[in-house]
């Protein structure tokens, strides 16, 4: 029978919402799921669904919407929850609300809010003239956990800093290129540049954590703009150490590429202003989904540096 308006409310319809409602809060599979322990139960066939069973339906689909930011685009935060006694009328729009919320799952780009920043920074300071490699691993306690950071609409951030250099020409113009690169971000299905300035060669906005693999993408590019320095530039490369919803480890790997072939010499000065001194820093950055709508459970991911290298 089909679940409308004065026909009989089946155990099946209401266990089919459950269903779905239980693949996005809780384990769920892939891109659905924030791994939360307030499942919903289903209910036997040919036993009554009690007001309080689907009022319980209602409020976990109303966490969803907060979490995923739909308040006001479906119609369950708009019906009151019906109470022992009540008779229950089929609620019309439920079936579509929660596709909304499952679209809404699957494309989340942020988190209605997150809590502090968790960063770790690679750092060198010696005279840059060729190449600096700054990696950094982010490892979660199981792969559930870093699926269920992403799905919370976590991020994972880098940003890149130099400062303390003499004031040469070409230590000046690295100086402008790390200012424009701005701050590189990772969602779950999304990424790309924010802030800075300029216009890079790479800039993945459509690819996230479940589009990486096992070995490195090319996230983020940007050179320099300026001769003779149009050659310089800064890489952002990702990985996963397995397929995603099957990793724990994200390899976020920074080149500061310097491929230019300049090589001029200040006779007043007596320096090479090919060089660049001052203190070269890579900031990775993870940022975690507020609990205020659902539980944090992907635990506390650890920040690592593998390689920090200059030449």
């Amino acid at each position: 029978m089909a679940y409308t308006s004065g026909n009989t409310i089946e155990a099946t319809h209401y266990n089919g919402f459950v269903t779905s409602v239980n693949a996005l809060w809780g384990v769920g599979t892939s891109n659905r799921g924030l791994g939360q322990t307030t499942t919903l139960s289903a209910v036997s066939a040919g036993n009554t669904v009690t007001a309080a069973q689907w009022a319980t339906l209602l409020d976990r689909s109303r966490s969803v919407s907060d979490q995923y930011g739909q308040d006001g685009s479906i119609t369950v935060d708009t019906v009151s929850n019906p109470t022992t006694g009540d008779s229950i009328a089929a609620y019309a729009t439920i079936a579509a609300d929660i596709a909304t919320l499952d679209a809404a799952a699957v494309a989340v780009t942020t988190a209605p809010s997150y809590v502090t920043a968790v960063t770790d920074t690679a750092s060198t300071a010696g005279n840059f003239k060729v190449l600096i490699t700054q990696t950094d691993t982010l490892t979660f306690a199981s792969a559930a956990g870093m699926r269920y950071f992403f799905n919370a609409g976590g991020k994972v951030t880098t940003s890149y800093a130099l400062s303390g250099h003499t004031s040469r020409t070409k230590a000046n113009e690295w100086a402008t290129l790390v200012s424009a690169c701005g701050t590189y971000q990772l969602f779950n299905t999304t990424g790309g540049k924010t802030g800075g300035s300029g216009s890079p060669t790479t800039n993945l906005t459509t690819t996230g954590f479940w589009d990486l693999g096992t070995t490195d993408t090319v996230m983020f590019k940007q050179t320099e703009d300026s001769s003779p320095y149009t050659a310089n530039f800064l890489q952002v490369e990702m990985k996963l150490n397995a397929v995603p919803g099957s990793s724990t480890v994200l390899t976020i790997k920074t080149t500061w590429n310097d491929a230019s072939t300049d090589s001029t010499y200040d006779a007043a000065a007596s320096t090479n202003l090919d060089i660049v001194d001052g203190t070269k820093v890579t900031t990775f950055s993870y940022e975690a989904s507020a609990a205020t709508y659902i539980t944090a459970t992907w635990g506390t991911p650890a920040w690592a540096t593998i390689t920090n290298t200059e030449s």
